[in-house]
């Protein structure tokens, strides 16, 4: 959180009190993190982005019956994580594996962006194999650019923990790579 924008308790109220501007704010502030913590759970950009929209649609029609503006962070974690359970017990088939990148869209990319496009492909199953703990601060932290005391913030753990994990996960896809001799 940045030192110009006041806390969410803040933005709630201001909200509330007809200032349209306060919910966009925390809109911004917190939309990376339910994208990211979205896509750790679901494995798939655009179901995370679904849910993220809809949690956000959530968030618009249920701010005014938020008890507590100050646990605003742990209430949308709660409503995301949520969200994004029923969207997966509503799924009939769930391929983990599966890549939102363009791969039936026709190329004409050079065998140097095929290499990067398949080794990126392979990060992504891996990463997508990972615990759901790990794999969602891998999200928030490398592809949502979190720094990790905001993580830990927004999932209420602490510090050390997300940095524990962070680095468990780094172990495991180490690990992985070398095991599939993606690794020498």
């Amino acid at each position: 959180m940045d030192d110009e924008t006041p806390d969410d308790d803040i933005l709630i109220r201001d909200y509330l009190q007809g200032d349209s501007l306060a919910l966009a704010r925390l809109w911004l502030r917190y939309d990376r993190l339910v994208y990211g913590l979205a896509h750790g759970i679901v494995c798939s950009r655009e179901a995370a982005e679904d849910i993220r929209q809809e949690v956000f649609l959530k968030i618009y029609a249920q701010l005014q019956q938020l008890r507590e503006p100050a646990k605003f962070a742990s209430w949308l974690r709660s409503i995301t994580y949520n969200t994004c359970k029923s969207w997966l017990r509503h799924q009939k088939f769930i391929d983990a594996f599966e890549l939102s990148i363009d791969a039936d869209q026709p190329s004409d990319s050079t065998e140097p962006d095929l290499i990067l496009r398949e080794q990126r492909t392979l990060l992504r199953q891996i990463i997508d194999r990972l615990p759901e703990d790990y794999r969602t601060v891998v999200e928030l932290h490398y592809f949502e650019e979190q720094p990790v005391a905001e993580i830990a913030r927004f999932l209420d753990l602490p510090e050390t923990t997300i940095k524990w994990r962070l680095h468990r996960a780094r172990e495991t896809l180490q690990r992985t790579a070398r095991i599939n001799g993606y690794l020498e």
